[in-house]
């Protein structure tokens, strides 16, 4: 949260927790471990892949999944601080 509140990206490595499923691309709440809002913005997974990939370095994201992708889950131009 303190990534976000300085105007970064949304990382891997920033994430405990999935709930619910959801596609790639669609609009998605970010949450502290108390539940306080704090973003809303476009995920670059679908919620299956960030599962898989939570809590990881940017780095370990392609051997992971198989594929070369976008190392952040929400990128700083798609998301809106709360």
């Amino acid at each position: 949260s303190h990534a976000l509140s300085n105007g970064k990206s949304l990382l891997a490595a920033g994430i405990n927790k999935i709930t619910g499923s959801f596609n790639k691309g669609e609009n998605v709440l970010v949450v502290d471990h108390n539940e306080n809002h704090l973003a809303r913005g476009l995920a670059s997974f679908n919620s299956k892949e960030i599962d898989k990939i939570k809590g990881k370095q940017s780095k370990e994201i392609e051997k992971i999944l198989g594929y070369s992708s976008k190392s952040e889950i929400i990128h700083k131009g798609d998301m809106v601080l709360l």
